[in-house]
């Protein structure tokens, strides 16, 4: 089973991780023709994918996240809201996860949930997600820059689609600076749907500043499943702060 893992996120075991696949965070868009996305960007988008993938193995942050699941009427059936402070560890492929505070419908329910994860045995047959800029992903994508922001030339938009649809294979865009060969944001979907889930659109803000370059500062989805005559709709969103680099 697929696990979106751009962050080794404890509480919403989906991210799966606002609605909108291609979210547009910030900038003006001026909409376009396709155009190829010139070499040296890939370039620099691969470094920034490279250094991300460096933080998601070395990092430390807090998150802060809420997980809705929704009834066909529209209103919030139940709520998940969870503070979590992570750091990875030198030589220890699992990150320490300590739960501050979680919370059901209201209910503290913390020391069960510190509970079960200390119970929690590592999955070892997983598939993490890539960022498609990375320069050994590169090659299963077709990029086309598709807008620029008026307001600030340097910032485009960049379309990813995978050439053949995958579970570990997301389509979508991000914004991106072209100076800096930094992604600024990105929105996406699975191109291929796990079993069990209809969809799960993602947006993903880069705003926070580290030694490795900008990491991510607030997520957000909102997606379906279903399992025969059960269908389910959920949302959530989360921030990250105190982001470092932890060894």
């Amino acid at each position: 089973m697929t696990r979106l893992r751009f962050l080794p996120f404890a509480v919403v075991a989906a991210f799966a991780l606002a609605p909108m696949a291609f979210a547009d965070v910030g900038p003006a868009p001026q909409v376009e023709a396709r155009v190829d996305v010139p070499p040296a960007l890939l370039t620099g988008l691969a470094r920034h994918a490279e250094a991300f993938e460096q933080m998601k193995a070395r990092g430390a942050y807090t998150l802060d996240g809420t997980f809705e699941e929704v009834a066909s009427d529209g209103h919030v059936a139940s709520t998940k809201e969870a503070r979590v402070r992570i750091e990875a560890r030198r030589g220890d492929p699992t990150p320490r996860v300590d739960i501050v505070r979680y919370l059901e419908d209201g209910h503290d329910k913390t020391q069960e949930a510190r509970e079960k994860a200390a119970s929690r045995k590592p999955k070892k047959d997983k598939k993490e997600l890539k960022i498609p800029f990375l320069a050994s992903e590169q090659p299963r994508y077709v990029f086309a820059v598709v807008e620029h922001d008026r307001n600030v030339p340097t910032r485009v938009r960049v379309a990813f689609d995978p050439k053949e649809p995958a579970e570990d294979a997301i389509k979508g865009t991000a914004w991106v600076d072209t100076t800096k060969g930094e992604i600024l944001s990105m929105g996406f979907s699975f191109s291929k749907n796990p079993t069990f889930i209809d969809h799960v659109d993602v947006t993903l803000t880069f705003g926070n500043t580290t030694p490795l370059g900008r990491a991510p500062s607030a997520f957000s989805f909102d997606g379906r499943g279903s399992f025969l005559f059960i269908h389910k709709h959920f949302r959530g969103r989360a921030t990250i702060t105190d982001a470092r680099v932890a060894y």
